[in-house]
């Protein structure tokens, strides 16, 4: 009998150690989702600085270019549209959360922010070939010099182009980012329900 409440004795004290160990690494696998996410937010707050530079400089820009109050009107909303759109989703998930609140709740959220991105090309796209279109026709109007419209429109496509691709690959990265928060987070969670399934002896 005494060997067996011995071997009792070290199993209920292996197990501990388990779950210390595992309160552990829960506690370090979510200060890496903080730390992630506070990267991920980061990159939300610097492209609405950017929208915000846009209204400022480029709609002084095009003023001096002589372009209609509508078209900077225009412009004005179309940025505001994206900083609001970008700061509101990122506000849904914060790293403090991430530390102390609902794991679950936050992998909804992450799921959530996920779609936005994933489906902002459909939404942006549409809108910079509006956006650009009307500035080549306003500027032809107001300048009324083909060899200007071409060469003024040439650098509106090759920007494009360039901030295009750079848009991509910062929103397949914050993809990339967010789907490997959700990974950690069901990981997490499916680790959580095994011990209690095993705390209940199921």
């Amino acid at each position: 009998m005494d060997e067996l409440q011995e071997m009792r004795e070290q199993m209920a004290a292996l197990k501990e150690k388990l779950n210390k160990q595992e309160v552990v690494n829960e506690r370090l696998i979510r200060d890496v989702l903080s730390q992630k996410m506070k990267v991920i937010n980061k990159n939300g707050w610097i492209s609405g600085i950017c929208g915000l530079f846009v209204i400022t400089f480029g709609n002084f820009m095009f003023y001096q270019m002589g372009l209609s109050t509508y078209f900077l009107i225009g412009t004005t909303v179309m940025m505001l549209f994206c900083i609001a759109t970008t700061w509101i989703s990122h506000s849904w998930i914060n790293s403090n959360e991430i530390v102390n609140g609902d794991l679950l709740r936050v992998a909804k959220q992450a799921q959530r922010l996920q779609r936005v991105y994933k489906n902002w090309k459909y939404i942006a796209l549409p809108m910079i070939l509006v956006w650009a279109t009307w500035l080549g026709l306003e500027y032809a109007a107001e300048v009324k010099d083909t060899a200007m419209v071409i060469s003024m429109m040439s650098g509106v496509v090759i920007g494009g182009l360039v901030g295009g691709i750079i848009g991509f690959k910062q929103n397949k990265k914050v993809i990339n980012e967010l789907d490997e928060m959700i990974r950690h987070i069901e990981e997490i969670s499916d680790l959580d329900e095994e011990n209690d399934k095993e705390e209940k002896g199921v």
